[in-house]
Protein backbone atom coordinates (compact mmCIF):
# COMPACT_ATOMS: atom_id res chain seq x y z
CA UNK A 1 0.00 0.00 0.00
CA UNK A 2 1.88 3.59 -0.71
CA UNK A 3 2.06 6.30 1.51
CA UNK A 4 3.15 9.73 1.87
CA UNK A 5 5.46 10.46 4.46
CA UNK A 6 6.22 14.29 5.62
CA UNK A 7 9.36 15.60 7.42
CA UNK A 8 8.32 18.09 10.50
CA UNK A 9 10.68 19.04 13.30
CA UNK A 10 13.37 16.77 11.85
CA UNK A 11 10.60 14.09 12.40
CA UNK A 12 9.36 11.61 10.06
CA UNK A 13 5.85 11.18 10.11
CA UNK A 14 2.64 9.45 8.15
CA UNK A 15 0.46 11.48 6.29
CA UNK A 16 -3.13 10.51 6.86
CA UNK A 17 -5.35 10.19 3.73
CA UNK A 18 -8.28 12.81 3.11
CA UNK A 19 -10.49 13.52 0.81
CA UNK A 20 -11.62 16.54 -1.30
CA UNK A 21 -13.88 18.98 0.38
CA UNK A 22 -14.86 20.26 -3.24
CA UNK A 23 -14.35 18.69 -7.13
CA UNK A 24 -12.54 21.71 -8.26
CA UNK A 25 -9.89 21.15 -5.64
CA UNK A 26 -8.79 17.75 -7.55
CA UNK A 27 -9.59 19.23 -10.92
CA UNK A 28 -6.88 21.92 -10.58
CA UNK A 29 -4.47 20.08 -8.91
CA UNK A 30 -3.87 17.82 -11.82
CA UNK A 31 -4.36 20.27 -13.86
CA UNK A 32 -1.27 21.86 -12.58
CA UNK A 33 0.99 18.90 -12.04
CA UNK A 34 -0.73 15.96 -14.67
CA UNK A 35 3.21 14.15 -14.56
CA UNK A 36 1.79 12.79 -11.07
CA UNK A 37 -0.81 10.44 -12.58
CA UNK A 38 -0.10 6.80 -12.18
CA UNK A 39 -0.77 6.16 -16.40
CA UNK A 40 0.57 3.34 -17.73
CA UNK A 41 3.43 3.87 -19.97
CA UNK A 42 4.37 6.99 -18.31
CA UNK A 43 3.46 9.60 -21.02
CA UNK A 44 4.52 12.29 -20.69
CA UNK A 45 0.77 14.61 -20.64
CA UNK A 46 0.12 18.04 -21.72
CA UNK A 47 -2.99 19.84 -20.55
CA UNK A 48 -4.54 21.19 -24.39
CA UNK A 49 -7.83 22.33 -22.81
CA UNK A 50 -9.98 22.32 -19.34
CA UNK A 51 -13.77 22.42 -19.44
CA UNK A 52 -14.25 21.57 -23.05
CA UNK A 53 -17.50 21.77 -24.36
CA UNK A 54 -18.07 18.77 -26.13
CA UNK A 55 -21.50 17.57 -27.25
CA UNK A 56 -24.02 17.81 -23.98
CA UNK A 57 -21.52 18.00 -21.98
CA UNK A 58 -18.12 19.53 -20.90
CA UNK A 59 -14.64 17.61 -20.71
CA UNK A 60 -13.32 18.60 -17.41
CA UNK A 61 -9.53 18.02 -18.93
CA UNK A 62 -8.29 17.59 -22.15
CA UNK A 63 -4.36 16.34 -22.14
CA UNK A 64 -2.58 14.84 -25.04
CA UNK A 65 0.72 12.70 -24.66
CA UNK A 66 3.56 14.20 -26.17
CA UNK A 67 3.34 11.42 -29.31
CA UNK A 68 -0.09 12.79 -30.35
CA UNK A 69 -2.68 10.99 -28.46
CA UNK A 70 -5.67 12.42 -26.76
CA UNK A 71 -6.12 11.78 -23.03
CA UNK A 72 -10.01 12.14 -21.93
CA UNK A 73 -9.52 12.99 -17.99
CA UNK A 74 -12.41 12.92 -15.74
CA UNK A 75 -12.32 13.90 -11.60
CA UNK A 76 -15.46 12.91 -9.72
CA UNK A 77 -15.29 12.93 -5.72
CA UNK A 78 -16.84 9.76 -4.20
CA UNK A 79 -19.56 11.66 -2.51
CA UNK A 80 -20.79 12.58 -6.18
CA UNK A 81 -23.06 10.24 -7.02
CA UNK A 82 -21.68 10.40 -10.97
CA UNK A 83 -18.55 8.63 -9.67
CA UNK A 84 -20.42 5.34 -10.29
CA UNK A 85 -21.71 4.15 -13.58
CA UNK A 86 -22.56 7.70 -14.49
CA UNK A 87 -18.81 8.81 -15.45
CA UNK A 88 -18.00 6.03 -17.72
CA UNK A 89 -20.61 6.71 -19.68
CA UNK A 90 -19.83 10.28 -19.95
CA UNK A 91 -16.41 9.75 -20.83
CA UNK A 92 -17.65 7.60 -23.59
CA UNK A 93 -19.88 10.21 -25.00
CA UNK A 94 -16.58 12.58 -24.70
CA UNK A 95 -14.67 9.80 -27.31
CA UNK A 96 -17.93 9.21 -29.70
CA UNK A 97 -18.10 13.26 -29.79
CA UNK A 98 -13.89 13.64 -30.62
CA UNK A 99 -13.49 10.27 -32.61
CA UNK A 100 -13.55 11.57 -36.30
CA UNK A 101 -13.35 15.00 -35.83
CA UNK A 102 -10.74 16.77 -38.09
CA UNK A 103 -7.24 18.29 -36.11
CA UNK A 104 -8.43 21.62 -37.31
CA UNK A 105 -12.32 21.47 -35.76
CA UNK A 106 -10.34 20.44 -32.38
CA UNK A 107 -7.81 23.29 -32.47
CA UNK A 108 -10.16 25.76 -34.47
CA UNK A 109 -13.14 25.43 -32.92
CA UNK A 110 -13.35 23.22 -29.51
CA UNK A 111 -10.09 24.88 -28.20
CA UNK A 112 -9.61 27.90 -29.39
CA UNK A 113 -10.62 29.81 -26.47
CA UNK A 114 -7.83 27.81 -24.53
CA UNK A 115 -5.10 28.02 -26.82
CA UNK A 116 -5.53 31.53 -27.02
CA UNK A 117 -5.97 31.83 -22.82
CA UNK A 118 -2.40 30.32 -22.87
CA UNK A 119 -1.10 32.50 -25.39
CA UNK A 120 -0.35 29.38 -27.97
CA UNK A 121 -1.02 29.48 -31.74
CA UNK A 122 -1.17 25.67 -32.00
CA UNK A 123 -1.89 22.52 -30.32
CA UNK A 124 1.99 21.21 -30.82
CA UNK A 125 3.25 24.90 -29.70
CA UNK A 126 1.54 24.45 -26.17
CA UNK A 127 2.77 20.72 -26.01
CA UNK A 128 6.42 21.93 -26.74
CA UNK A 129 5.79 25.12 -24.35
CA UNK A 130 3.99 22.81 -21.45
CA UNK A 131 6.78 19.96 -21.40
CA UNK A 132 9.41 22.61 -22.08
CA UNK A 133 9.93 19.96 -25.34
CA UNK A 134 12.81 22.60 -27.58
CA UNK A 135 11.33 20.84 -30.59
CA UNK A 136 8.56 18.12 -31.05
CA UNK A 137 8.55 16.94 -34.66
CA UNK A 138 5.37 18.78 -35.70
CA UNK A 139 4.55 16.41 -38.44
CA UNK A 140 5.03 13.64 -36.44
CA UNK A 141 3.14 14.79 -33.61
CA UNK A 142 0.52 15.96 -36.04
CA UNK A 143 0.31 12.44 -37.82
CA UNK A 144 -0.65 10.68 -34.66
CA UNK A 145 -3.09 13.30 -33.26
CA UNK A 146 -4.81 13.02 -36.55
CA UNK A 147 -5.02 9.05 -36.09
CA UNK A 148 -5.89 8.99 -32.60
CA UNK A 149 -8.98 11.65 -33.59
CA UNK A 150 -9.70 9.03 -36.31
CA UNK A 151 -9.84 5.71 -34.82
CA UNK A 152 -10.87 7.37 -31.68
CA UNK A 153 -8.13 5.90 -29.84
CA UNK A 154 -8.16 7.87 -26.39
CA UNK A 155 -6.83 7.18 -23.58
CA UNK A 156 -9.64 7.44 -20.73
CA UNK A 157 -8.98 8.51 -17.08
CA UNK A 158 -10.62 8.65 -14.39
CA UNK A 159 -9.63 10.23 -11.39
CA UNK A 160 -10.93 10.13 -7.66
CA UNK A 161 -10.61 10.86 -4.35
CA UNK A 162 -11.85 7.22 -3.55
CA UNK A 163 -12.89 4.83 -6.31
CA UNK A 164 -16.15 2.99 -5.62
CA UNK A 165 -15.65 -0.58 -5.67
CA UNK A 166 -19.07 -0.74 -8.09
CA UNK A 167 -16.93 1.45 -10.92
CA UNK A 168 -13.62 -0.50 -10.27
CA UNK A 169 -15.40 -3.72 -11.07
CA UNK A 170 -17.22 -1.83 -13.91
CA UNK A 171 -14.02 -0.24 -15.21
CA UNK A 172 -11.96 -3.50 -14.55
Amino acid sequence: MPAIWMEENGDWRLVQPAGFDLEQTLHDLVERAPAMLPISGQPQLAVIGKEVAVGNGSMDLLLVESTGRLTILEVKLAKNSEARRAVVAQALSYAAFLKGMEREVLEQKVLRRYLDAMKTRSIAELVSNTLQVEQIDEKQFYDELDRSLKEGDFRIVFVLDDAPLELVRLVG
